[in-house]
């Protein structure tokens, strides 16, 4: 299972930029796996209300976190990038209505061009 998961962060690695994409996700990925070996220690999480989970790995602890992170950066650069495409679009409009506009001022006839 983690082979696979490790094979699709690296086909889409090369899919973004390339290489470098790629040696990235290979040290990230080396360091996770470096890390989850280190932190095998079983742990027992108290959650108020009298609910605990028994014998969870660290590294487990960790990886959540880790995830719940990416999840919130993930959904605060896509409020940004949807703002970002949508003032975009406004300037883009905006940059054909002034095209239009110049187009017609250079196609009128100057008044006192035709005049000996």
């Amino acid at each position: 299972m983690l082979d696979g998961i490790l094979l699709s962060l690296m086909v889409a690695a090369v899919d973004m930029s390339g290489w470098t994409n790629l040696v990235m996700v290979v040290f990230m990925t080396i360091v996770a796996v470096v890390f989850a070996l280190n932190n095998q220690e079983e742990v027992v999480i108290h959650i108020p209300g009298r609910w605990h989970l028994a014998n969870v790995p660290v590294f487990v602890l960790a990886f959540v976190f880790l995830l719940l992170g990416f999840v919130f950066g993930a959904v605060s650069g896509w409020g940004r990038a949807s703002a970002m495409r949508k003032r975009a679009e406004q300037l883009q409009r905006q940059n054909l209505a002034l095209e239009r506009e110049l187009t017609n001022l250079r196609n009128q006839p100057l008044d006192n061009d035709l005049q000996p």
